[in-house]
């Protein structure tokens, strides 16, 4: 069988796909769920058909260089549009599918995109109410068939017509597209990845072709990815991690296969389907895992729990001997196998039971729910990077992991902290900068190379960095105390109540908490608790509800210093969302949107509780 790697030599990531699908041919690529089954496409099917979308962009006029925007959730269509796109020599805009009109006008306009690829009429109709803040914009291509609108200068056609332009333009065709090909370098502009924009103006992360290959090559060396496995994808393909990790490492590098989830509201039937090999998320999934395990626990009694209980106490005993290196012995391997059997496998059964490991990014990861899952026997391997590092510039490896770090640098990047313990990175994976933003890219490409991440941390004697925080989530109590609320976010997680807390003191006398519960099991516990109740809202006023929550609270006091402890809290009968702003695509937390969007309510709990300054 012919090398699976790409060559070194390849200068940019369409040019790798094709090596790739001269070799895969008929091997199924990519998976999505048709008429209830998991329908393949082959590579050489994904070729062809990027081959005439190419020639069709051509057709319409795309130059080299010119941006054109990709609005969609996951689907096939996306790797098709955005390898099209890139085929064509253009660079790729991807916009979260969960975005408003005015958002998504935003990009499009930034970018100066003439082109916009759309998935549904819901994304169409978006494009289309916010027609007058997109001038430039002259086509739009529709992933299906047959969705409807208008607008004054805009051309709208769907995907198999614009593949049908580019077989059919005299002039253009598949020779058109191997010359754009092989003109593209690895100074070329891949793609703009605008930022969430929790802190201002979103801004156009510019990622050349050499970047992401960059970070491919270091992760695939990094982590043991192959032909023969497969993953889900479901994360949100124009988040970085996804793009990079889920789609051109596991594919264009490795050589897997890849599952398009149908939504995350059936990932765990999905994955039950496809039982994945290997698994790429962010934390708010390891948590809902691990939460839903330990209200198992928590419900049984009698002698399932006493199983359970030992279990677990048998994981954590074989985890801490394999973090130090060392295997069990005998008897703790005898016990171990029979608590896998009883207990673990129906963990790793509900998770398709071929998992060889997870990958963690976006965001923390408690250090508690990686030694539960290691326990378990499920490695997660937590990462770090940025939109602007292509990104990864740590990761835990097999071989060499250590909970509550983010793992070493990987080989082709240089990881130093600054006097004020921000984080710097050095690599040929950092940016080129801000789109038409010099100041906001001078603010973070300093001298010699180095980017300046935002976030704190400290590297050990191994190598192994820690994430403190990120730099502007830190605050300065009233006291003149620093707090990582981080930290204290990552420890409410952990409670049996709280799904989603976000930590308020900046300027403050004291901390408080923005708490959404985690319903699914506050609600059976009151109804066995003959709580009466209208709606969510209704319930988080209970007064037992609020006795249930303080007593989550105080188990993570107990743990802190004084002046990090929560004082008091805010109990929300709705959870963070994208939809309502409070969420990120990554689902991270804003938090400086919660602060402003429950401005009232938490100045009300200030003035009620008026004491000094811890």
């Amino acid at each position: 069988m012919p090398s699976l790697v790409p060559q070194r030599e390849s200068r940019s990531i369409p040019a790798i796909f094709r090596e790739q699908a001269a070799k895969f041919q008929s091997r199924p690529m990519v998976y999505s769920k048709v008429q209830g089954h998991w329908s393949p496409l082959t590579w050489a099917q994904v070729r062809e058909r990027v081959d005439f979308a190419a020639a069709g962009l051509i057709a319409l006029g795309v130059a080299p260089g010119d941006c054109v925007s990709l609005l969609s959730e996951n689907r096939p269509e996306w790797m098709l549009a955005d390898l099209a796109i890139l085929s064509a020599g253009a660079a790729d805009v991807p916009i979260y599918a969960t975005n408003t009109p005015a958002e998504c006008a935003y990009v499009v306009h930034d970018s100066k995109s003439r082109v916009c690829f759309a998935s549904t009429q819901e994304q169409l109709d978006k494009l289309l109410r916010a027609r007058a803040e997109m001038p430039g914009l002259t086509h739009v291509v529709t992933f299906e068939e047959g969705l409807r609108g208008q607008a004054d200068g805009l051309t709208i056609l769907s995907c198999s017509q614009l593949e049908a332009l580019g077989r059919d333009t005299p002039g253009v065709g598949r020779a058109a597209v191997d010359a754009r090909v092989a003109a593209l370098g690895r100074d070329d502009l891949l793609t703009l990845i605008y930022t969430s924009g929790t802190t201002g103006e979103p801004k156009g992360v510019m990622l050349t072709h050499g970047n992401m290959m960059a970070n491919c090559e270091a992760c695939q060396r990094a982590l043991p990815i192959n032909p023969d496995d497969s993953l889900v994808s479901f994360l949100p393909l124009s988040h970085s991690f996804e793009r990079m990790a889920g789609y051109y490492l596991a594919l264009m590098y490795a050589g897997a296969t890849v599952y398009y989830a149908e939504s995350i509201a059936k990932l765990v039937e999905n994955i039950g389907d496809v039982k994945p090999t290997v698994v790429t998320s962010v934390p708010r999934i390891y948590e809902k895992v691990y939460a839903g395990f330990m209200a198992n626990r928590d419900n049984a009694r009698g002698v399932k729990r006493a199983l359970m209980d030992w279990a677990i106490g048998v994981g954590v005993d074989v985890s801490k001997l394999r973090q130090a290196g060392r295997e069990p012995g005998a008897l703790l391997s005898a016990q171990y196998a029979l608590a896998t059997k009883l207990v673990f496998s129906k963990l790793a059964t509900k998770l398709g039971g071929r998992i060889r490991f997870f990958v963690s990014g976006g965001a923390p990861l408690s250090r508690d729910i990686a030694e539960f899952f290691h326990a378990a026997g499920l490695l997660v391997l937590e990462g770090y990077g940025l939109s602007e590092t292509s990104p990864v510039l740590t990761v835990n490896r097999v071989e060499a992991y250590r909970f509550g770090s983010v793992g070493k640098a990987i080989d082709n990047v240089e990881i130093r902290i600054a006097e004020d313990g921000e984080i710097l990175a050095r690599g040929p994976n950092i940016m080129k900068g801000y789109f038409n933003k010099p100041e906001a890219s001078a603010e973070v490409l300093l001298p010699d190379g180095w980017f300046a991440t935002g976030d704190i941390g400290e590297v050990d004697r191994d190598g192994f960095l820690k994430i403190t925080d990120r730099k502007k989530d830190l605050f300065k109590t009233a006291g003149g105390k620093y707090v990582a609320p981080q930290h204290l976010e990552n420890q409410l997680k952990l409670q049996k109540f709280i799904e989603q807390p976000c930590i308020v003191g900046d300027q403050r006398p004291y901390c408080i908490a923005v708490l959404v519960p985690r319903f699914e099991n506050l609600l059976p516990w009151a109804h066995e608790n003959g709580i009466v109740f209208k709606d969510q809202n209704e319930l988080v006023a209970h007064p037992k509800v609020v006795d249930l929550l303080q007593r989550d609270v105080d188990a993570v006091n107990a743990g802190l210093a004084r002046y990090e402890q929560i004082k008091y809290f805010l109990l929300l009968g709705e959870p963070f969302t994208q939809e309502n702003g409070l969420l990120t695509p990554s689902m991270k937390v804003k938090r400086k949107a919660v602060v402003k969007h429950y401005a009232a309510q938490i100045e009300a709990i200030y003035a009620k509780h008026a004491r000094p300054a811890e």
